[in-house]
């Protein structure tokens, strides 16, 4: 994949084969979207693209996604794109096809309360992709989550509360 120059020296995906691979109404959705998010003097903070199945959704997603990447690359030091999927099979199947840079590393799936673990891999890279299902992090009928889960928000809470380790006489 071919790429450019930045002020800072490094380098930004070139979006013009993504977008040139597009339809003219998948494009046209692209712009529409995009020009609504972040153009509009009245910019709206949440879009729903739906149609029928495989009229090219994930395209255009890979679309805004190129067009956003290119906004926001001399504004902000780092891009999180956050991909909320209907379940692991389909985001597994799609994360890649959404995926515009050359690194292989792009993705992080995992369960919206171990995010703090992963932070520090955030803010190596310049643009993160991060996946999350319903069935891994938002199914509020079970209240336990992962051995894991609870230990990291012990460990968040401790920092704030300062709970104190009660020793046995």
């Amino acid at each position: 994949m071919s790429t450019f120059k930045t002020s800072r020296d490094q380098t930004c995906p070139d979006i013009k084969p993504i977008l040139g691979n597009l339809k003219d109404f998948q494009l046209a959705t692209v712009n529409y979207v995009f020009r609504r998010l972040y153009l509009d003097s009245d910019a709206s903070d949440r879009f729903l693209v739906a149609d029928e199945v495989g009229l090219g959704k994930t395209l255009i997603a890979q679309g805004l996604i190129s067009q956003a990447i290119k906004h926001l690359w001399d504004k902000v030091n780092r891009i999180d794109i956050v991909y909320i999927c209907s379940n692991a099979d389909i985001a597994r199947q799609n994360i890649q096809r959404l995926n515009i840079t050359d690194k292989k590393d792009f993705n992080l799936a995992s369960r919206i309360t171990l995010l703090p673990l992963e932070l520090h891999n955030l803010q190596k890279n310049r643009i993160n992709f991060i996946s999350f299902t319903p069935g891994t992090s938002f199914d509020l009928k079970s209240n336990l989550g992962t051995m894991e889960e609870r230990a990291t928000l012990y460990w968040l809470l401790h920092k704030i509360w300062i709970f104190k380790i009660e020793q046995a006489n």
